[in-house]
């Protein structure tokens, strides 16, 4: 008796600590268990290792759901919110993507803007990879000076035929853009080549503004090449992406329209609610002239399950994958001029992803500061407009993630005039083999 009074005491506590309290220490407190126990009816997680398989208990089982587009340009009526129906309109197949007018009223646009101002705008990165917009030129300058010899892939470069387009003796600054792009994929504009003779110390040596072949002949060429690679990588009007963000909570402790804008999502997209509770926070995104992000996925493509989904990742593992189902980005803002969302492929029937993506490209298509409206589909943004689309297939095995949908190739074109604001919403989900593993997100709302 005594035994078993001792086992119903252990199991309250085991109770109270991992499952029960919901208190802010419990939650902070750092244990090995990865999924705690639910107040829902869904989910009954018996779970200690991501790395394990659990066995589970449950009411339903939870799959994921794609809407039926029918085809492009269908329009429907769909009521998400009680008494207000909204127009969704099929905007492509490939990739599978909607568009839904006065998504968010103007209030909400403005108090969601408010709100990311309140938290603080930081400098937006592409990836995870911090340094990689961090640099000194001078000291690539110094490092270039004090050793001429170029390496072999950049040996090419010494051919002055090379530069002189128009054989007619001379590099003039229209010569060094049409090598930036050739041979770089940079897109310089006329008045960066000046300045980059100027930087270098090219400028004396230059005849109304060209260079000789004896000037050539002379000249740090390993000096040249670095710099185009800086202003490439580093240059926030050329890098891949130039614009600040913020996060913004919406869990049930979060600002009261951003957690009844996630109901409104789950009616939307007829997810789950666990699925919809387990997605990111809301990143809200400031472009300034120049603005920009170059075309990318939102989802990353690897198959390799071994790396966990970024979302599952609790033991903080250095690599991991992004598994975002579904995108929906929101126009906060109307922009004067430029700022438009782009979709690369978008229900294209004659080039592929795997032709945009191929080592052997010619062309520059991800840039959407010079190629914006050369993609297939071309948003405009409007205040209060949503685009939702899937950046994933489902396993039809298993119901949870599937592919990546490489059509959903997309990004955003450069700011003209003003300024432009969005807020992204990214639904998680886990892959046959993760499906045990609780989001690091995941919060009631």
């Amino acid at each position: 008796m005594v035994v078993m009074k001792v086992q119903g005491l252990l199991f309250v506590l085991y109770w109270f600590f991992f499952c029960g309290s919901g208190s802010k220490d419990s939650k902070r407190r750092k244990i090995k268990f990865t999924e705690p126990c639910f107040a829902e009816e869904q989910f009954l997680h018996l779970c200690t290792d991501p790395t394990e398989s659990c066995h589970e208990e449950r009411a339903d089982e939870i799959k994921l759901l794609r809407l039926d587009g029918v085809k492009t340009g269908h329009e429907r009526w769909v009521e998400l919110t009680e008494g207000i129906k909204y127009k969704m309109i099929t905007r492509a197949m490939k990739p599978l993507l909607f568009e839904i007018p006065r998504f968010l009223s103007d209030e909400e646009c403005e108090h969601i803007i408010s709100l990311a101002k309140e938290s603080g705008l930081v400098m937006s990165i592409a990836g995870f990879d911090v340094a990689a917009y961090e640099g000194d030129l001078d000291e690539d300058m110094r490092e270039a000076d004090a050793n001429w010899t170029l390496d072999h892939d950049e040996r090419f470069a010494k051919a002055f035929n090379l530069w002189d387009v128009n054989n007619d003796g001379f590099i003039d600054a229209n010569e060094v853009r049409h090598f930036a792009q050739k041979r770089k994929l940079l897109f310089m504009r006329e008045d960066e080549v000046p300045t980059m003779f100027k930087r270098i110390g090219l400028s004396e040596s230059l005849k109304d503004g060209k260079m000789s072949r004896a000037a050539f002949a002379k000249t740090n060429i390993k000096k040249l090449l670095w710099y185009m690679d800086f202003l490439k990588e580093k240059s926030p009007r050329h890098r891949p992406r130039y614009s600040q963000q913020a996060w913004l909570r919406q869990d049930r402790n979060a600002d009261p329209i951003l957690r009844r804008l996630l109901a409104r999502i789950q009616k939307l997209t007829q997810l789950p609610r666990k699925v919809i509770q387990a997605g990111e926070w809301m990143q809200v995104v400031q472009y300034d002239p120049f603005g920009h992000y170059h075309g990318h996925l939102d989802s990353n493509p690897s198959q390799d399950f071994s790396i966990p989904c970024c979302h599952q990742n609790h033991f903080g593992y250095h690599d991991c994958r992004i598994c975002r189902f579904i995108t929906i980005l929101y126009y906060l803002n109307d922009v004067e001029e430029g700022g438009e969302t782009a979709f690369l492929l978008a229900d294209n029937s004659t080039v592929t992803p795997q032709d945009l993506e191929s080592d052997n490209a010619t062309t520059d298509e991800f840039n959407l500061s010079v190629n914006c409206h050369m993609a297939n589909l071309v948003i405009p943004p409007k205040k209060g407009t949503a685009i939702m689309w899937y950046n994933n297939f489902i396993d039809p095995e298993s119901g949870m993630l599937g592919p990546v949908d490489r059509y959903s190739l997309h990004g955003g074109c450069d700011v003209i005039k003003g300024e432009k604001w969005i807020a992204n919403n990214w639904l998680t989900a886990p892959n046959k083999n993760s499906k045990h593993i609780r989001s690091i997100y995941d919060a009631e709302f």
